[in-house]
């Protein structure tokens, strides 16, 4: 159960789902001077008042699927640092490759520009009108149920509450600025994170060759042996994350197209590309949702996996948007 967030999902919507990779991350002090322009990163190198780094960049691959009852997981591993590093870990180590995994429920709502004329400063200092943006402007939390850095023991664990304004750059590409503690210090800083929504598609296979896109959901809790676990699978992404106590295992498959089409066009295979620990975390009964059902279970060992959600919709060409369709589960 989710009960101890006091954050249950929402009602199902394809609208909720979300692929969101992460484009850059970027620190700033905390506090901010008055004045400091917000958001910060957008500016540079030309605006660059606090004489920060003129370039930002992203030191993890880091993926966040959200279902459609706005449920995620959000997995962040670190580039490569030595020459013989593989790209991303996927035989189980080293751990000092995982920057922070995290699983949980999300919720969003419009507010006003909290900086309307784009700095920190009260906005009596200016005479110009607000500034606009092509969405509005909207607070978001993330709701750790699961988290690496906190252990899962009984009763939970006070876990840091994760927030933070988000600010419309394109219809693909969101600036999020928020502050928290900076984990390698222990005190607090600002941070400015770019995020890029991915198209979400459907992962044809021999076995289904025109699917819907699907959204599907596992959990797992056992309270008396302190494991948590929850999978997400959203279009051609899923990833996973379990947890007994402080030991971690995460995955990360996505869809690969073929590398030719046949006759029924094209077709690829779920490919495995990141995986830390030996855990097991059922992402794989996630590729075929014919297996599952709503309240179903997977179970290995002394585990027990439910399906919470599973939905299924056809994208529709030419609206901008998707519309529900053909088998639809939750």
């Amino acid at each position: 159960t989710l009960d101890d967030t006091n954050t249950m999902p929402v009602e199902s919507n394809p609208a909720n789902a979300s692929i969101s990779h992460r484009t850059y991350f970027y620190p700033l002090p905390h506090p901010l001077p008055p004045g400091t322009p917000i958001p910060y990163s957008p500016g540079l190198p030309s605006q660059n008042p606090l004489d920060l780094p003129s370039t930002p960049v992203e030191p993890t691959s880091s993926l966040v699927l959200t279902s459609t009852t706005k449920q995620f997981v959000d997995v962040r591993v670190f580039k490569p640092i030595l020459e013989d590093d593989p790209e991303l870990p996927n035989e189980g180590g080293p751990r000092a490759r995982l920057d922070w995994a995290f699983a949980g429920t999300s919720a969003s709502h419009p507010i006003p520009d909290p900086y309307p004329h784009g700095t920190t400063e009260h906005a009596a200092h200016h005479t110009a009108p607000p500034r606009s943006w092509p969405a509005p402007v909207t607070h978001a939390s993330w709701t750790h149920w699961l988290d690496s850095r906190h252990p899962v023991a009984a009763p939970s664990p006070a876990i840091p509450e994760d927030e933070g304004t988000m600010f419309p750059l394109s219809a693909t590409q969101t600036l999020e600025f928020g502050k928290g503690i900076n984990p390698a210090t222990g005190n607090m800083w600002a941070y400015e994170e770019l995020w890029t929504d991915g198209s979400i598609q459907s992962a044809p296979t021999r076995e289904e060759r025109d699917p819907p896109v699907y959204s599907i959901v596992l959990r797992c809790e056992d309270e008396k042996h302190h494991v948590r676990g929850v999978v997400v699978r959203l279009g051609r992404y899923c990833q996973g994350i379990v947890m007994k106590g402080a030991y971690l295992s995460v995955e990360r498959w996505e869809w690969v197209a073929d590398r030719d089409k046949d006759e029924e066009g094209q077709l690829g295979q779920w490919k495995r590309t990141v995986r830390i620990g030996d855990q097991f975390i059922p992402c794989a009964p996630a590729f075929t949702p014919a297996v599952l059902s709503v309240g179903g279970k997977v179970r290995y060992w002394d585990y027990e996996w439910v399906c919470e959600e599973k939905v299924a919709w056809k994208e529709v060409v030419g609206d901008g948007g998707a519309a529900a369709g053909g088998e639809r589960e939750w």
